[in-house]
Parts: C-alpha cells; sequence; structure tokens
C-alpha cells in the first residue's frame, strides 16, 4: 500500500516538472564589438520541441542600423520601421530552427546599444512568448569619419534631423565626386569633384578618405591648398573662388597588387555659415565632369534637377575675330562683298590649298588643316586663337603622339587632335594631353565635318 502511494507520489511530482518547464527556447549570438561603417552577423538558435503553430520572432533595432536577410529558412522576413521579423504560419517539424541575418553599421555611429527581442507563439489556442536574452553592444567609430560628424547611437535620429534643419536653406551646396576612372595608359586613376557653392566665398574644405595601397597626387586644386597625408586626400581654401561653382581633381597611383575594383572612397566638404560649421556628404555619380567650368555651371544645375546628362560647353573663348581674305574676294568678288565675315564657305577652304603659310598668316597650310570626315567622331582641343599659329611649332614640347591639326571655327583657329569613334576613347587621350601639361584641354565631337554637342554624339555612339 505504502509502496502503491509512493509510486504514484512520485508520477505526480514528475509529472508537474514536465508540466512547469517551458519546451521552448530562444539563443542568440552577436559580437560584442562591431565597427562603424561594417557589418555583423545575428545567429539565433530556436528549440521548438514538437511546436508547430503559428509562431513569430521580432526584434527592434535602433536608427541607424539597418537589417538585410541572409537565411531565414521557411519563415517570411520582413525588415520595416527598424523591426525585424520572421513569422511562421505553420513552424516545420524540425526541432531546432537556425536563423541568421545581418545588421550594417551607418558609418558615422559610435557608442553602445542593448540588442535583444520576442519568440511569440501558439500553443493549445493559448499566445505565449520568450524574451530573448538581452546583449550590449559597443560600436567602434569608423576612422574615416572626422570626431565632429561621429554621431551616438542613442540620439541619431535627432542629430541627423538637427543637421538638415540646419541646412535646410543650404541646399544649393553640394559636391559630386564623378566615379573614379582609369587613364589611358598605366594603371593611375582620375578623381574628378563638383563644388556648387553659389555666393558662398569664405572657408571650406574638402577630405577625401582614400583606401590603403593608394597615393593621392593633385592634378587641379582650383587656387585650394592640397595634401595627403595618413590616407585623406585634402583640398583647404581660406577664401572661396569666386565662382558659382568649380571643379577640382587628383590622380591615384595604386600599388602593384591594388587596382581600381579595390577602390572605395568617402569624403566630406565642410564651409562655415553664419558661425556654424556645415558638412556636406560627396555623393559619387556616373557623370561627366571633364570640360564642365565655371561658365556654364548653372546649365549643369539644370541638368541635374531635371535627371538629364550633363552638357558639355567649350571653355570661355574671345570674341570671333572676322577677317577679309582678299584672294577670296578676288574669286568670288559679289558673295564676298554680300557676306565678308563667312569662314565656313568653301571658297576659303579652296584658296587656302594652294598658298604656303607662315606663323602669324590668316591662312591655314595643307599639312596642318583638320580634313572632313564621315560619321561621328571626337578629338582634343588644345587651344583656340584669334589669329593662326604653326601647330608643329606650338606644340612640339609636348610630345605629342599625334599630329595637331587646326581648323576654323566661330572666327577662331581652333587645334585638335586624333580620331575616336567613342567618347571613352577620346577622354582618355584626353587625360593624356593634361599630363603632358596643356592644361584646359577638352573632348569635341563632330558629325560630317560639323562640330556638334558631344551628348548629341555621345548618344549617336551609344555612349
Amino acid at each position: 500500500m505504502i509502496k502503491s502511494i509512493t509510486t504514484a507520489l512520485l508520477l505526480f511530482l514528475g509529472t508537474a516538472m514536465l508540466l512547469s518547464q517551458d519546451p521552448v527556447s530562444v539563443r542568440m549570438t552577436v559580437p560584442s564589438v562591431v565597427g562603424a561603417g561594417q557589418e555583423f552577423r545575428v545567429s539565433i538558435a530556436i528549440d521548438k520541441g514538437d511546436l508547430e503553430e503559428f509562431s513569430r520572432l521580432q526584434q527592434e533595432l535602433p536608427a541607424g542600423l539597418t537589417a538585410v536577410q541572409e537565411n531565414s529558412g521557411s519563415a517570411d522576413y520582413s525588415f520595416d520601421n527598424q523591426r525585424v521579423r520572421f513569422i511562421w504560419l505553420k513552424l516545420p517539424s524540425e526541432s531546432t530552427l537556425l536563423l541568421n541575418y545581418k545588421i550594417l553599421v551607418h558609418e558615422r555611429l559610435k557608442g553602445t546599444f542593448t540588442f535583444g527581442g520576442e519568440f511569440s507563439y501558439v500553443e493549445n489556442n493559448e499566445r505565449k512568448s520568450v524574451n530573448l536574452k538581452s546583449e550590449n553592444i559597443n560600436i567602434t567609430p569608423s576612422p574615416s569619419v572626422t570626431a565632429d560628424r561621429q554621431i551616438d547611437i542613442g540620439s541619431f535620429i535627432s542629430a541627423l534631423a538637427a543637421e538638415q534643419a540646419g541646412t535646410h536653406t543650404t541646399s544649393n551646396v553640394i559636391c559630386i565626386r564623378q566615379t573614379p576612372y582609369k587613364t589611358e595608359t598605366g594603371n593611375d586613376i582620375m578623381v574628378n569633384l563638383l563644388v556648387y557653392k553659389k555666393d558662398m566665398n569664405k572657408f571650406a574644405k574638402i577630405e577625401e578618405q582614400i583606401p590603403s595601397g593608394f597615393k593621392a597626387v593633385v592634378m587641379e586644386p582650383r587656387e585650394g591648398l592640397f595634401t595627403f597625408k595618413d590616407g585623406i586626400a585634402k583640398f583647404v581654401w581660406m577664401n572661396l573662388p569666386d565662382v558659382p561653382g568649380f571643379t577640382v581633381s587628383y590622380r591615384l597611383i595604386p600599388e602593384a597588387s591594388k587596382s581600381i575594383s579595390d577602390l572605395q572612397i568617402s569624403g566630406t566638404l565642410f564651409y562655415i555659415l553664419e558661425g556654424r560649421n556645415i558638412s556636406v556628404d560627396i555623393a559619387q555619380k556616373d557623370m561627366y565632369l571633364s570640360g564642365i567650368s565655371s561658365a556654364n555651371i548653372e546649365a549643369l544645375m539644370v541638368s541635374l534637377r531635371s535627371g538629364e546628362e550633363i552638357p558639355r560647353v567649350e571653355e570661355d573663348k574671345p570674341p570671333p575675330v572676322k577677317e577679309e581674305n582678299p584672294p577670296v574676294k578676288e574669286e568670288n568678288p559679289p558673295v564676298k562683298e554680300e557676306k565678308p565675315p563667312v569662314k565656313e564657305e568653301k571658297p576659303v577652304v579652296k584658296e587656302t590649298r594652294t598658298t604656303p603659310v607662315t606663323t602669324g598668316s590668316s591662312r591655314i597650310p595643307d599639312r596642318q588643316r583638320l580634313s572632313v570626315q564621315d560619321g561621328v567622331y571626337y578629338r582634343i582641343q588644345l587651344a583656340a586663337t584669334s589669329r593662326f599659329s604653326d601647330a608643329n611649332k606650338e606644340f612640339a614640347a609636348y610630345n605629342l603622339s599625334r599630329p595637331v591639326l587646326v581648323e576654323q571655327h566661330n572666327g577662331l583657329y581652333k587645334y585638335t587632335i586624333g580620331s575616336f569613334g567613342t567618347y571613352k576613347q577620346a577622354s582618355g587621350i584626353r587625360e593624356t594631353v593634361l599630363s603632358r601639361g596643356i592644361k584646359g584641354a577638352f573632348v569635341v565631337a563632330y558629325r560630317n565635318g560639323k562640330r556638334i554637342n558631344v551628348i548629341e554624339a555621345r548618344r549617336a555612339t551609344g555612349g
């Protein structure tokens, strides 16, 4: 009798213990330290036993963190309003579920945050939940972000809102980096930056964080002081140039083990407005900044706002100089008396083909005259003058591999080289010309011998 009572009591206690135990547990694995501007993995193991009803795992992320799906199994994954959710209408049969996803950390973050979550499920028509053990994660600041731009994770939203409010009236100040590209020769990489600041002419600086393995050399500082130290390429102006916008450029020289595929640049434009320090992140865009000058910066802004490609116009030139040509008048007096300024007429070309000339003459010798080609093509303009100069003498010191030819256009003598079927080829040669010391060289386009807009040409040649 006593034995039967003891057995019954043990069975009762065992049953009570089993009923008091929660069959579901959740474990989360995360690093204790992460770097700003980097990513880390969240791994979760759910021991669910034979549970198969509706379930949900939910975690809240602080602002500045972004979740990216990696392995969600059979769950329906979503990330919205800083909430990560895994939802199962019916759990799979496995007793243990393994999930993981990545979290991207904004490059400006620093500080510590607490990270947890909740797993909810339905069992016997009753809703239950299990809290994940919270973990403290410390964010170390990014070395590429200066201390004045770092934001504590707890005040990320309010800090950004304050910055946006402070810069609302300065939305016209922008800085754009053209997607870096290789030069025509070697592995060097060109970086062009556009600064549009309208009438803001006080102190400013640009800081570009360059990856290790690359050396930066200035190409065009535009009145600024350029330095490169500890991986930072910097332009500094005590007073900005007195133009609405301008471009600067530098060249990156990679080590033997590096290439353009290893290049990731982050940069910021800093300036002072009404006693406040303002910073503008430099946006990298796949656009062409070569040849953009202060004269057409407003047209550039219009194109950017409308989503069109940047227009290319030639750099500022002196007003056209129109000269009479007596030999042509003798050949066809009636025509030349009516329209003496016209330089595009065929009689002018015919006359100059047979007459030898010297430097300073108004005629172009046969050996230097630009001939007409069929179709659309590109050339590099080196210079323009109001009177003809012998191209062989003027550009001999630059050791150009292509002959310099001359044409008359809009009342000026224009000196160009090359003939290229694509803009990319022409742009690469332009960089070589610039490196030889011919400042201001730019790409021009033709159709059947007549100059056309480079945008029109690129559309015709497919880029």
